[in-house]
């Protein structure tokens, strides 16, 4: 689902055993839609993901949010459990203008 502003993802729980949990992904901006598998190791919390598939890659700071968002899942397994589905929207970072103030460099 596109997003008229920002960046929305999703990851929906698939699976988890000791090695970690597996969840499906969706990350959509008003430029397009990707989707992946993500895979979160047990032991460290590091997120790894499979190729994504939509229109190029999906922005970098959509994917660093939706990492931060499993890796805050991954310490509090522990006390809550893997989520079952995981929301965010976020604004997408804005431009940065030039010290000038004109937008030229």
């Amino acid at each position: 689902m596109l997003t008229d502003t920002g960046g929305r993802f999703t990851a929906r729980w698939l699976a988890d055993d000791a090695d970690g949990a597996r969840f499906g992904l969706e990350l959509s901006t008003p430029e397009g839609v990707w989707s992946t598998e993500a895979a979160v190791a047990g032991a460290t919390g590091e997120v790894t993901w499979r190729d994504w598939t939509g229109s190029g890659e999906p922005p970098e700071w959509l994917v660093h949010y939706a990492r931060s968002a499993l890796r805050s899942a991954w310490r509090a397994r522990a006390e809550e459990g893997w989520p079952r589905r995981l929301t965010r929207w976020r604004g997408a970072p804005e431009v940065r203008r030039s010290r000038s103030g004109d937008g030229s460099d």
